[in-house]
Formats: structure tokens, sequence, C-alpha cells
């Protein structure tokens, strides 16, 4: 940075090949006889009380220094990845009649939705793209009266994305709401899902299979951190291979919560996680699923792939989630700013 003279010249440093003078020798020398002086009985009260070569043991009272604590519980507060950044995006804002969109390949899009929840009669659609950042609201879908097909009570869908997909913030209702968000994402695009809170998925069995997130081609990156969601039938559907041979490079799944619904036709819910196997390209982190049901293998397929980072209790408090709540009003807690 360049800085503008004041045009008061500095001091110019002192020489040093020039010796200091005989009265500062001599000050020097006392200063130095002071010093080893005070060494020499510190050094002797240290022998005298065994401190010297262990290490003291802290004192009862002794705490860790507040600042450290605060500094590393804010950052687990935040979110994970950073939204991308967007170059001259166009603003999108959804209404009833503008809820399906086809956007540009090679252009970056803002989406917003309205600052109340909007019913949207098949959801909200966002197909095409390049760079997409969709920020807060919330989606709720019209009842199965009005809306019988359950593609027209599925919340989001992303498909054909040629950059990242960003969404942060939402939520996703409706009292017959059959399908989360699901992906359709052929072109390698990164899907980033944070913060994101899903109302109760209705299916079953015999009728429709309801996922609260679910993808059958791609995406080739996919990172989730903070989606919570309670279901009926299934919970995190991932198949990224069903409709495209191409093998994902990152699944990096954190901080997820489902809950297992009873209220359906067969009285529990079916499986929570399900993937391909064996998923190389998936890892997990603090995946909590809330279900009556002891056997926490009876509700993940594989097993496998699940194993490390997901586990089985009784209550919703023992979720680990950022802060911030999905809807209308969000906040972004903040990113840790790790690289997707």
């Amino acid at each position: 940075m360049h800085v503008r003279s004041s045009g008061v010249q500095p001091r110019p440093p002192a020489d040093p090949g020039t010796p200091p003078s005989s009265t500062a020798r001599a000050g020097y020398a006392v200063i130095a006889v002071a010093v080893v002086a005070v060494l020499a009985v510190s050094v002797w009260s240290l022998l005298h009380s065994g401190l010297l070569g262990r290490t003291p043991e802290p004192s009862a009272s002794a705490t860790v220094a507040g600042p450290a604590i605060s500094s590393y519980a804010e950052k687990a507060k935040r979110l994970t990845w950073e939204p991308p950044e967007l170059t001259s995006p166009e603003t999108i804002l959804i209404t009833q009649k503008n809820r399906r969109l086809e956007l540009l390949p090679d252009r970056d899009y803002r989406i917003v939705l309205p600052d109340t929840p909007i019913t949207l009669d098949g959801g909200l659609e966002i197909r095409g793209g390049r760079n997409v950042v969709l920020f807060g609201g919330e989606i709720v879908v019209p009842p199965e009266s009005e809306a019988p097909k359950d593609s027209e009570r599925t919340g989001l869908l992303l498909k054909d994305q040629f950059g990242t997909a960003y969404v942060e913030g939402v939520k996703i209702s409706g009292q017959d709401l059959a399908e989360g968000i699901n992906l359709d994402q052929r072109y390698g695009a990164t899907v980033i899902l944070q913060n994101i809170e899903v109302g109760l998925v209705h299916g079953s069995y015999e009728g429709h299979h309801a996922d609260i997130l679910q993808t059958w081609a791609g995406p080739r990156t996919l990172l989730v951190d903070g989606l919570r969601g309670t279901t009926q039938y299934q919970g995190l559907f991932l198949l990224p291979q069903q409709f495209i041979d191409e093998e994902p490079e990152r699944f990096d799944l954190r901080r997820i919560l489902i809950v297992g619904d009873t209220s359906g036709p067969e009285g529990k819910a079916a499986y929570l996680l399900w993937t391909d196997a064996p998923a190389t390209w998936l890892s997990t982190q603090d995946i909590v699923l809330v279900d009556p049901r002891d056997d926490l293998e009876g509700m993940i397929k594989p097993y496998g792939p699940w194993e490390d980072g997901v586990r089985l209790s009784k209550t919703t408090d023992d979720a680990v989630l950022p802060a911030g709540t999905p809807g209308v009003g969000y906040v972004s807690p903040g990113y840790q700013g790790e690289a997707p």
C-alpha cells in the first residue's frame, strides 16, 4: 500500500560501525553485574524449591483461557463451506408463477425467495445455470387434495448446473410434503447444502417412497452441513450412478439429523440412509438418526459405507448442528472457510 509522505523526514539510524563511548561502556558493565546477581539468586531459589527441571502443577482454580474456548465454540457454530463467488449474477425473485427456472449454462444467478413463506405447486425447480445461489426463505408445497401427484409436492429440484449449486438456510414444509430435495446433476456440478430443514415427508412401501434428500444422477461433489428432516419412509437416498456411469469424486456429509416418523402406514420408517456399495467417495461426520428401533443396521443400506460418523439416538438433543434457523429471516452464522 502506498503512503503519502507527511514532509517530516525520519531520523537516520545510528551507524552500527561507531563504538559506544567510554562512559557508556562503564554503564553497561554495571548493568551486566546486576543482571548476573539477579539470575544467581533466582536459580538458587528454584533449586531450593525443587521446581527447576519439572513442570509445575496447575492450581485447583486454574482454567483454560477464555478467548481460546470462545474462539473454538464460535468456529464450531459456523458452516463449513462458503458460497461460490458470483460473476455479474442475475437476480431472480421466485413467485407462484415463476417457480420453474430454465437458466443459461454460462451465467451466474442469485435466486431469492419472498420474505414470507411461499406455496409453490410443484415446489421450486432450478434447471441450468453455472453458479447458482439460493439463500434463506421457506418453500411450502400444497396439500395432496390440491396437488395429487407426488411430483407436485416436491420441495426443491436442482438439475443440470455446470458450476456450483449452493443452497443455505432454506426451509421446506407442507402438510403432505412428498419429497424434500432432489438432485439430477449430469454435468459434473458441485452441490452445497447447508442449514436446510425439511418437514415431514410422507410415503410408504406400497405408495410413494418419500425422501428427505435424493439423487439419481451425480453430482460430482456433494457437500452437506446442517441438514435436519423427518420422514415416514426414507432419509438420504443417494444413488449418484443410477442413471449415469461417472463415479462421484466426493460426498461429504456433516451434522445431519434424521428423525424416523412412526405415523406412516407401516408404523415405522424404512431405511434412513441408503447408497451404493462400495461408496469410497462417501465420508460422514455427526449424523444422528432418531428412531425407536434399536438395530442401526436395519436403518442403513449397506452398512459399511455409513459405519463411521453415524449413530442412533432416542432424542434430537444429541444432534450437533450449526447455528442459524432455516426459513424466512434466516441469518447465516458465518463460515469456517474450508475449501469445497
